[in-house]
């Protein structure tokens, strides 16, 4: 099979499954979990088996979630399930511009096809992306039942009195959201210490991974790397098999022989961005003789266990790189390209979304001055393989580090 010929996100999956890691029962269950995170959730929410609720990909609410009960479905992960209907119901049926971002225009026209079916309510972000506000408004008017959590940010410098201001703001947002949740202020500070117990548990084994990686970058290619990062917070709706995975995973690659000739061809990448669907463009890097070793991702922080339960959660979201201003992602940036000895950055995101683009030509030219050289691209989020173009880019990208 060709990447050229591949047409789905799914496809992509089988393929990185059964011919790129055939000898990992591990990284194949990775895979599984993924590919059948959003089918199964709403399969078992039907069955009356789960309660479960649409939430982003990340963020606080998804370990309050699982502490009330609840199984948070990422609506991002939709993406794969999206194609050229989902985004013409968008522009069509709503009216949203052309120009908007290709991601809120799938989750919209699946949510559309969804309505009076299925899961109900929806956790939205506001302020984090405007056409997702747009969004959670047309939701309510379709009979979904949204709550839309207020972004917190931490401006650099932001410390003492303000900075504990922001800890109580937070900390508001967090029990309003439990009572959206359960319809009660009361949380489980037992079940949610259990869940940030569990959260720097894995957190640990994750950061195990990616350093095991380093030192046989091809035993796992991009794409699983990727998902695992993704899992890290949704679990895919399965927090025991996905911890199980790792534990696996631990072991192959403690085990698993290096090539030293491979080892010293590889051209280590940092990835910037979202987890793009059109997943040809990690297939085009691996292919090239890139390996994404670096994430902006990359799980710095864990929970403070000393602290109660709700202040933890507070102050872990506004003590990492996702809590503030692009110049704490440049921080986080920088760290992973000295860890990795990166030689280039991939710089991602979605067509549409004009504060990502902003923020990764501030990222580029910062870099650039640096002396690391980088590689902007905007992709789509619905199904279909990336662009002849975007793939010609990239290998030309990875060659020339070589």
């Amino acid at each position: 099979m060709d990447i050229e010929d591949i047409q789905s996100p799914r496809d992509y999956l089988i393929y990185s499954k059964t011919q790129v890691h055939p000898y990992s029962p591990a990284i194949g269950k990775l895979l599984d979990l993924s590919a059948a995170y959003v089918q199964d959730a709403e399969q078992a929410y039907a069955q009356g088996q789960i309660n479960a609720v649409w939430s982003r990909a990340t963020g606080w609410e998804i370990p309050l979630a699982y502490a009330s009960g609840i199984i948070p479905v990422a609506y991002s992960e939709m993406g794969r399930l999206s194609d050229m209907e989902s985004v013409t119901i968008a522009e069509d049926y709503y009216q949203f511009p052309q120009e908007t971002c290709s991601m809120v225009k799938c989750t919209v026209g699946q949510w559309h096809k969804r309505r009076g079916a299925g899961i109900k309510r929806i956790i939205g972000a506001s302020v984090a992306c405007e056409p997702y506000n747009l969004a959670w408004e047309l939701m309510k008017k379709e009979g979904y039942d949204v709550h839309a959590i207020d972004v917190v940010y931490r401006a650099p410098g932001v410390k003492g009195e303000r900075l504990e201001q922001l800890v109580q703001f937070l900390i508001e947002q967090i029990y309003e959201t439990a009572e959206w949740l359960t319809g009660s202020r009361e949380i489980n500070e037992e079940k949610l210490r259990t869940e940030i117990q569990r959260k720097n548990r894995l957190i640990v084994k994750v950061r195990k991974i990616l350093e095991l990686r380093i030192k046989n970058p091809y035993y796992m290619r991009s794409l699983p790397s990727i998902y695992l990062l993704t899992g890290l917070n949704t679990y895919f709706g399965k927090p025991a098999a996905y911890e199980a995975v790792l534990d696996e995973l631990i072991a192959e690659l403690e085990t698993a022989p290096v090539s030293k000739s491979e080892l010293a061809k590889v051209i280590p990448l940092v990835w910037v961005g979202s987890a793009g669907q059109e997943f040809g463009i990690y297939e085009a890097i691996d292919q090239a003789g890139g390996a994404l070793l670096g994430f902006r991702g990359y799980p710095f922080n864990n929970y403070d266990e000393t602290l109660p339960p709700v202040e933890a959660l507070a102050r872990h979201v506004l003590g990492n790189q996702e809590a503030g201003a692009s110049i704490y992602v440049q921080k986080v940036i920088e760290q992973e390209l000295k860890k990795v000895k990166a030689r280039g950055l991939v710089l991602y995101g979605y067509l549409g979304c004009s504060y990502g683009s902003v923020a990764r030509e501030m990222w580029r030219d910062y870099f650039h001055k640096k002396g690391f050289p980088s590689i902007n691209l905007e992709g789509t989020f619905q199904v279909g393989p990336p662009t002849g173009q975007i793939l010609t880019r990239i290998r030309a990208f990875v060659e020339m580090l070589a």
